[in-house]
């Protein structure tokens, strides 16, 4: 029997008192709306409690089977205060419509949206002779009821722009390179937080990535907070990296071999402060720029500052891998030789806890010839000789504005420089490159997804290119890159919104000013 009086209660849960065959359906917006929320997140059953997004609305029930002596009745069910925030409902709602008299919730209207306010309503339930289920619950309206079979208008949508979602990462192409024995990836931006690079790095397909763990160009930063530290460990496993596959960038001020003790310690603090994040987010190494002789000092004597830093920051950090970068030669800088990374190798008294990782740009602006197959062999017996082919732990795959040997530190993009496809071919096919965090840190022009996302292709497709008969050829790839260039950086270079130019510029590095091709723009 149905009960006389019936309580609807939809803040924060719905829960509805009536006879178990009733059913009620939930409003949903089209899809076609910005919004993906409902009022009700899934049809319901009576008795059974649903979140719902809080409204006030006009709910008609009627009974499944009265009986030939049952009376019909109207009963008044009171509908409590409840709120909606800035949702626009359809106008459509599947079976008959209620008259529009059977309720008196206000409504406030917007241009070309209806909206529903946090007001007080009533509604009246209605038992008839209907087929058991035929339980409807509309909002209010005002315009003239439909018939069952009529096609509602579609409801306008809004004049101007709507606010875009949130692009979501897709790791459907980065899928299957997680078994790619060559870890590609970028020096992607951590723009709001650590955890967001994990993201930005499975947008590019990369399987190993780069990162600034603050911003690279100030002393202090603020700590990392638990929630970063949370997500990103989340995402890391989430998207199937391995902490041995980052490679976390220092930062550009800081210089280990200054004889100024106070400026020294300046560097040092900013630098154990580095390798402290590292351990907070479980990674194994961290990438830096060895420094610069300053003054007076002599080259021996900077290295020997440089090894008695790493000692002392070793000791107090645990597992952390300080990698040495090698440099491009500019000036004072040190590390552009293998002769300078094997003396500072030298002073560290736990070689457990030091690597390389070497730049192909600074390299061959240091003079090393590695542009062929037969140059990069060279280059890597005699990096083997000096210093021990068992400290490389990663790379910096670049290509060069510049010639071999000019000291200049100018990075370009794949095959559009003096370096050219062939030096990558040789990189991508040789067993000890395997494993290793291999990292793009070439211009993207603000356009990461369109460059990046390209090389990373061509230097997974360079890692199994056939023969010259292959059908993409290395110019067929060249090619390919050129033209994500050229758009990247004629809309870079239009202004479009939310694109940067790459600014060239002195950048100050360990006492020593060097131009350099890397880009900012990765600011926490």
């Amino acid at each position: 029997m149905f009960a006389s009086r019936a309580r609807i209660s939809l803040s924060p849960y719905l829960f509805i008192s009536a006879p178990r065959s009733f059913h009620a359906r939930a409003l949903r917006p089209r899809p076609s709306l910005p919004t993906q929320a409902s009022y009700l997140h899934a049809p319901v059953r009576f008795g059974m409690p649903v979140q719902t997004r809080q409204s006030s609305a006009a709910v008609v029930v009627r009974d499944a089977d009265p009986g030939p002596s049952r009376p019909r009745k109207r009963v008044k069910v009171t509908v409590e205060e409840s709120k909606v925030f800035g949702e626009v409902v359809d106008e459509l709602v599947e079976g008959d419509f209620a008259p529009s008299s059977a309720s008196t919730t206000k409504r406030k209207t917007k241009r070309k949206r209806r909206v529903v306010k946090a007001e007080e309503s009533s509604a009246l339930v209605e038992s008839d002779e209907e087929e058991e289920g035929d339980t409807q619950r509309i909002l209010s309206d005002p315009k003239p009821p439909r018939s069952s079979g009529a096609k509602a208008k579609a409801t306008p949508k809004p004049k101007g722009k709507t606010e875009a979602k949130p692009k979501a990462y897709d790791p459907t192409s980065f899928l299957p390179r997680v078994s790619s024995p060559w870890k590609v990836g970028a020096h992607v931006s951590a723009a709001g937080g650590v955890e967001n690079a994990v993201v930005n790095a499975a947008m590019i397909g990369a399987n190993a990535f780069a990162l600034f763990l603050k911003p690279q160009r100030t002393w202090a930063s603020a700590p990392l907070s638990a929630s970063s530290v949370a997500l990103f460990k989340e995402r890391m496993e989430e998207l199937s990296y391995e902490a041995k596959h980052v490679l976390p960038h220092g930062s550009y001020l800081v210089n280990l071999g200054n004889p100024d003790g106070e400026k020294r310690k300046k560097s040092y603090d900013c630098f154990i402060d580095d390798l402290k994040r590292c351990e907070a987010l479980c990674l194994r190494y961290y990438n830096f720029h060895p420094g610069s002789t300053v003054g007076q000092t002599t080259r021996e004597e900077s290295i020997r500052l440089i090894g008695e830093s790493l000692n002392e920051a070793h000791k107090a950090t645990k597992g952390v891998v300080t990698v040495i970068e090698n440099m491009a030669g500019a000036g004072n800088v040190i590390g552009s030789t293998f002769e300078d990374i094997r003396d500072i190798i030298g002073w560290v008294e736990d070689k457990t806890r030091v690597g390389v990782c070497f730049d192909t740009c600074h390299a061959y602006a240091a003079g090393y010839d590695i542009s062929t197959q037969a140059g990069w062999e060279e280059t890597m017996q005699k990096f083997d000789e000096v210093v021990g082919i068992r400290y490389l732990v990663g790379m910096h795959l670049n290509d060069s504005k510049t010639a071999c040997g000019s000291r200049r530190d100018r990075h370009e993009n794949l095959g559009m420089g003096t370096l050219g496809l062939p030096a990558f071919r040789a990189i991508l096919t040789d067993p000890r490159t395997r494993d290793i965090p291999l990292i793009l840190e070439t211009p993207s022009f603000e356009r990461p997804k369109e460059v990046w996302g390209v090389e990373v292709g061509v230097l997974n497709a360079l890692s199994v290119l056939g023969p010259a008969t292959e059908k993409r050829s290395m110019e067929e790839l060249a090619e390919e890159v050129r033209r994500a260039v050229g758009k990247a950086s004629l809309e870079a270079g239009k202004g479009k919104r939310g694109a940067k130019k790459v600014v060239r510029k002195k950048r100050k590095r360990g006492g020593e000013e060097e131009e350099d091709g890397e880009e900012d723009g990765d600011e926490e």
